[in-house]
């Protein structure tokens, strides 16, 4: 393992273009108070301010030059005291926060400079501030938009009356003719001004309508696309449930085929749907970051569940950990859930031998409040440049691809970092970083040791005499449940919905819960949130496990954050479910 990341430690080198110190400066200024959460649109039109102002301070400083050559004391201590309103603007009143007024006063300071051009013999070409005047409507509404355009009226007003008036002629005096073309001219272009402002304001509204459009689509497609899962799974798992008791009845050879034949048909089908899913979500629901702080070994022991959960699931993954975090972490981890269960499944493709797929996590950089994290997968593999060569695709290609490693990189991009790969003709590797904050408030508990461990074992339930409560509204579900439990558990009851579960729950005491989600009356949900609301007032803590036909991206988290101790989505092996429950009851 150690000798394949020696081999890709050039993916992982920060290796920075060297950029010129002035551009740098510019693009800084141009950037000034753009947040990274900021809307596109509205740095779009930051950055437009920004450059306007780096524009106008150009100029003065220009103006002020030329004033120097042309000895105009006047015109210099003008200059001179605009520029420094200029500068203080900039940094007092940032477009980052206010806009619409740092954006007009920048263009008043514009206007003063052309009427400052007009009024004063500077020996610069009459023709050239012309030029001027008749871009400054244009200018005017691309950084301030329909109360931009006062100014240029403002403005061409002004400039008029100067150039009407016999004792207000400045350096440039336009007879009757030429001002009447000018100032015609002048009058056209604010038209075509207020033209282009409209019409970007109606193409904004038909883009805002068309967005809500799409997002209105992409929810029905995700709501559509959790009711047939939904139906698709409590369907599978029962067929699931049913396999398995079956097998435990004594069958004729002929029976015993047909029915592996069927179980083998119907763990194909629950990949097929399990694939369908994964790879529906990064299109049709939207990943919102969840940042938050969290325990990196937890959320790789979820997804290890996760991995596991599956009807076929085969892989061996062995995790070492190198980072020596010592702390919680800021950020979000249902990103590196996600993006660890679809890498292993992506690579798990590529294997040719049962050799366990490594996950290694290295420190790449880090600092008292910072850490940047390097997450490593490795696997023997024949077909390492396949791998190579597609993952290369996934990182220049637009084109949308349908598998697991085009899933994480789909959420690599939104967290700007990329997948990388590498093959030294034995183990192929994929690669990825992520940052994160720590959380100095929160530490990691270290593991309880083994003779304490066993101690608290021996005060735990067996599960044989614990008394459980099963809330599932399907009558079908109920037998299957209690017919794969009947062998392991001897008291269980059941509840029709969570309002049925919340009675129960305060009649008798039970050790542990079994919650279905979706229920009429009260869901799983809401039934849990108020069965914790009761326990707050005292020190009691039922184990809750949440059986859910529901495993679209989200659904685990909404159980978690609800107050469940674990999550079993559907289809799902008996086994599982009881190794989950006597964990649980331990």
């Amino acid at each position: 393992m150690f000798r394949i990341v020696q081999n890709f430690s050039f993916f992982t080198t920060e290796s920075h273009l060297r950029i010129p110190m002035f551009p740098h400066f510019l693009q800084r200024i141009i950037s000034f108070g753009v947040e990274e959460k900021t809307e596109q649109s509205i740095v779009n039109r930051i950055k437009r301010i920004n450059l306007f102002y780096l524009f106008l301070f150009v100029m003065l400083l220009m103006s002020i030059l030329w004033s120097i050559i042309a000895m105009t004391p006047t015109l210099i201590i003008l200059n001179s005291l605009m520029m420094l309103v200029c500068a203080a603007i900039f940094f007092l009143i940032p477009a980052a926060r206010k806009p619409n007024i740092s954006s007009m006063l920048s263009l008043v300071l514009t206007g003063l400079i052309f009427l400052t051009g007009y009024l004063f013999e500077l020996g610069i070409s009459a023709g050239l501030i012309m030029a001027f005047y008749l871009l400054f409507p244009l200018a005017a509404v691309s950084v301030n938009g329909k109360y931009g355009i006062i100014v240029p009226i403002s403005l061409g007003i002004l400039t008029l009356v100067v150039n009407s008036l016999p004792g207000l002629e400045g350096a440039i005096h336009l007879d009757i003719y030429n001002a009447l073309v000018f100032f015609s001219s002048y009058g056209v272009v604010i038209i075509i001004a207020i033209f282009i402002e409209r019409s970007n304001q109606e193409l904004l509204a038909s883009l805002k309508d068309s967005r809500k459009k799409a997002e209105s689509e992409v929810v029905q497609k995700d709501e559509f696309m959790s009711r047939l899962s939904h139906k698709l799974r409590t369907s599978l798992s029962n067929i699931t449930l049913i396999n398995n008791l079956v097998h435990d009845i004594s069958l004729t050879s002929e029976q015993k085929e047909l029915m592996e034949t069927l179980k083998a048909s119907t763990n194909n089908l629950i990949e097929d749907v399990n694939h369908i899913v994964e790879i529906a979500s990064p299109g049709i629901i939207d990943y919102k970051r969840s940042i938050i702080s969290f325990d990196l070994t937890r959320v790789l022991e979820e997804a290890v569940g996760i991995l596991k959960s599956g009807a076929s699931y085969q892989e061996l993954i062995q995790i070492t950990r190198e980072d020596q975090i010592r702390h919680y972490l800021i950020g979000d981890p249902s990103l590196v859930r996600s993006l660890v269960v679809n890498i292993i499944k992506g690579i798990s493709i590529y294997k040719h031998n049962q050799t366990p797929i490594e996950l290694k996590i290295s420190a790449l950089r880090e600092s008292p409040s910072q850490i940047r994290l390097e997450f490593s997968f490795a696997v023997e593999s024949d077909l390492g440049e396949d791998l190579v060569a597609y993952v290369d695709l996934l990182n220049r290609s637009d084109t949308p691809q349908v598998s697991n490693l085009a899933n994480a990189s789909n959420l690599l991009r939104e967290s700007e970092s990329r997948l990388r790969a590498g093959y030294d003709g034995k183990q192929a590797a994929i690669l990825f970083f992520q940052d994160f904050a720590k959380d100095a408030t929160r530490t990691v508990i270290e593991p309880v040791p083994s003779e304490e461990m066993d101690k608290e074992a021996g005060r735990g339930i067996q599960l044989k005499d614990a008394r459980i409560l099963l809330v599932e509204d399907n009558e079908i579900n109920q037998k299957i449940v209690l017919l794969s439990l009947s062998k392991q558990v001897y008291q269980i009851d059941v509840a029709r919905n969570g309002k049925e579960a919340l009675e129960m729950f305060g009649l008798k005491q039970y050790d542990l819960i079994l919650m279905d989600i979706m229920m009429p009356v009260m869901d799983g949900i809401m039934a849990t949130k108020k069965i914790r609301e009761i326990e707050s007032t005292g020190d009691s803590h039922i184990p809750i496990i949440a059986i859910t036909a529901n495993a679209l991206a989200g659904d685990r988290e909404n159980c978690l954050a609800a107050g469940v101790d674990d999550y079993i989505a559907k289809p799902f092996q008996a086994e599982m479910l009881v190794r989950m429950m006597k964990n649980l009851l331990a």
